[in-house]
Formats: C-alpha cells, structure tokens, sequence
C-alpha cells in the first residue's frame, strides 16, 4: 500500500527516507531511443569455432563515459546460477554472442572474447552504419595463440550503450573472413567491468541501477 501512496503519515522521517530511498534503488536506467538501424549477419566465411582459436594480444587506448555518476563500489556480487541457463543442455559449446547498440545502431552477432586483448569489427559493418568517413588511420599488429599475424587497417572509436551505461570504445578493423560482426574483448569487458560466461551464455556487469545482464 506504501508504493501506491497509501499510509505514508504513519511513517516517521527515518522511514520516508528509507522508503524513498528504496524506490530510487530499484529505478532502472533511462529508456534509450530506438535505434536508427539493426545489422544482422553480414559476414560470411568460416564456422563457428574457427575465430576461438585466435586470442589477440595488443593494447590500445579507450575513453570511457558513463551516463549517469560514476558509481565506485560495487555493493553487489555477480553471480551464476542455474537461472541463467535458460534450459541449456550441458556440455554447452557455443561462444558468447550478443547485440549491443553502437552509434544508434544495433549490431547483432558481436562474440564476447574475454582473451581478447583488443576490440574488432568488420569494415562492412561500417559500410552499413554509413560511418567510414570517422575511420583513423592506425595500424597495429595482433599475434594470435599460435604466433600468426594480422595487421589491422584502421580505427574508428563510437559509443557503445549497454544496459544505460556508454562507453566509448575504440574498434580496430580487420577485413578478414569471420561469422561475426565484431568482437568485443577486454577494453570494453575490464572498463565495465563485466563478468562474461560463456557456459551460462550471458555477460553481467555492474550499473548505477544494481547488475544487468545481456
């Protein structure tokens, strides 16, 4: 009856407090506006293991912001549970791959990579998103688990929202066969600091609202 405005002058000031405070805790974030445009799978080539193998290892910069205060401490622990299996059948194989809206546009198709060192995405992509005029030139090397090496062709840094929380991400751009969009590796999983399980199939991480999940 409190949270419908009833028998609030029986209250004492501690407990207003507590009351308004409560509902404040439990108010999400702030809905987004629809996103200009969805990008399905584009990309062809390869299977679904094939991009596992490779962990790149390199490092570059990421500005980061948030929508709201910046929260310091983490209250709540992130944990998995059998709820987030969603009726699984184990052993469960597959990578971790999820949507995320990147400059107004949702990206379907984005494999969450935590040994990753560097973000990726493919140059078609852009194409879609109309944005290869905000491509930066800069090459990087990236060495794979087995010592093979691919150069990257430029770098293009766009916000990417998450649950109410922006980061600004930088993505280098590799033009090679893949079944996906992009990767999002540990720039932007250890900046949110993001829990990703690819046996629950989910990434949580922590917000200014409690622990979301995607």
């Amino acid at each position: 009856m409190l949270r419908q405005g009833y028998l609030k002058e029986l209250l004492s000031d501690r407990g207003r407090t507590n009351f308004a405070r409560g509902r404040e805790q439990h108010q999400g974030p702030p809905k987004p506006p629809s996103p200009n445009l969805t990008i399905h799978m584009i990309i062809g080539g390869g299977d679904d293991s094939s991009i596992n193998n490779v962990k790149f290892t390199t490092t570059n910069k990421l500005k980061w912001s948030i929508t709201c205060e910046l929260y310091e401490k983490l209250e709540e622990s992130i944990i998995f549970d059998k709820s987030d299996t969603n009726d699984f059948n184990f052993p469960y194989y597959d990578a971790l791959v999820i949507t995320l809206r990147i400059s107004n546009t949702d990206v379907r198709h984005i494999m969450v990579d935590d040994g990753s060192g560097a973000c990726i995405i493919h140059p078609r992509v852009l194409a879609q998103m109309k944005l290869e005029d905000k491509v930066v030139s800069c090459y990087i090397t990236l060495t794979g688990f087995n010592n093979a090496v691919e150069r990257t062709s430029d770098e293009i840094t766009f916000p990417v929202l998450a649950d109410g929380v922006t980061l600004e991400t930088t993505f280098h751009i590799m033009d090679n066969d893949t079944t996906y969009n992009a990767i999002i590796g540990q720039p932007w999983i250890h900046t949110m600091r993001a829990i990703p399980s690819s046996l629950y199939q989910v990434i949580k991480f922590p917000t200014p609202w409690g622990i979301f999940n995607i």
